[in-house]
């Protein structure tokens, strides 16, 4: 068993429980302390476990070995099943760092959530649009309902690709987690379901339509963020460099060797490798430090979501940036 399988993750409604109490930020020592634990939050889909770069780096014991310079001696990984319950447990103090989608990411700081934009560990994750018996283009969503999960980077890319194609005001988007859009699809409930990466190649796998791929259009992909609580930031100065390092490190390995991180994605999801393979290419992972592109990127993005009415308000994108977190 693998050391990150030791790690047992805290059900949401814990977290949120402890964020009431006012758990404070160490989850072990104080501080700079040399045995306090940093409370990490993932987005897991189709698996009980996460099997990100993040949680590929902590079973190599890369993650673990670069935190120390910061002052951590472990990590507690936690899953939720979006970016705005992950976002919550930030706001409640449950958590120190996250890892989410850049729409729920942006929009959370939009809202006034006090973090820090402190890495980028995915670029250009893909999401596709699945259609149900029968229906197999855009055009055939017309008066329809489509749905995907509320707040995400998915969202970002169904309003965005309605908008391209001229169906705003004539498809009605409504909202389902990804473990119920199968059967609603299967029920005819919805037409199409804009679902992520694997979910949605184990959907194709299974003999339903690709009507579309966000990878197809330009600022449609979605990133995946790494936030840091500012009280976290403040407590820990090196977080941000320290996580970044190990990350980097974890993903040139997967650069080297794609076939090691598959298998084990595939062994702690539970999901074909195949479907892990198309999911994960060893491109979406690089150096997670923060470049002009990704500020202008995200800077685009909160732009789109103000405008269509998904984020609160405008704020600094570059000013968002944690100081140890620019490449």
């Amino acid at each position: 068993m693998t050391r990150l399988l030791r790690r047992l993750a805290l059900p949401v409604l814990l977290l949120l429980a402890l964020a009431a109490c006012g758990s404070g930020g160490d989850g072990g020592g104080g501080g700079q302390g040399g045995d306090a634990t940093l409370r990490v939050g993932i987005i897991v889909t189709g698996s009980q476990q996460g099997y990100g770069i993040d949680s590929w780096a902590y079973d190599q014991g890369v993650l673990q070995r670069h935190l120390r310079d910061a002052g951590i001696a472990d990590v507690q990984f936690s899953s939720f099943p979006n970016g705005p319950n992950l976002n919550q447990a930030l706001k409640g103090g449950a958590l120190d760092l996250g890892v989410l989608g850049d729409t729920p990411a942006v929009s959370g700081r939009a809202a006034d959530l006090p973090t820090q934009l402190s890495g980028v560990s995915q670029r250009g994750q893909d999401a596709w649009l699945i259609g149900g018996p029968g229906v197999t283009n855009l055009d055939a969503l017309r008066g329809k309902t489509v749905a995907t999960q509320q707040g995400s980077y998915m969202h970002r890319y169904l309003v965005g690709l309605l908008d391209e194609a001229g169906l705003a005001s004539s498809v009605k988007i409504t909202f389902l987690l990804t473990n119920a859009a199968q059967q609603a699809l299967d029920k005819g409930d919805i037409a199409a379901y804009a679902a992520p990466v694997p979910v949605a190649p184990l959907l194709a796998s299974k003999g339903y339509a690709v009507i579309d791929r966000a990878s197809t259009h330009p600022g449609l992909p979605g990133n995946s963020y790494v936030t840091i609580a500012s009280d976290a930031a403040a407590k820990y100065p090196q977080l941000a460099q320290a996580w970044n390092a190990g990350i980097a490190e974890a993903s040139a390995s997967v650069a080297r060797d794609p076939s090691a991180y598959h298998a084990f994605a595939a062994r702690i999801s539970g999901l074909p490798l195949p479907v892990i393979q198309q999911s994960y290419p060893a491109a979406l992972f690089g150096n997670p430090a923060v470049t002009p592109t990704d500020v202008d990127t995200a800077r685009a993005t909160l732009d789109f979501l103000v405008a269509q009415q998904l984020a609160a308000r405008p704020f600094d994108v570059g000013a968002w940036v944690a100081p140890g977190g620019r490449a």
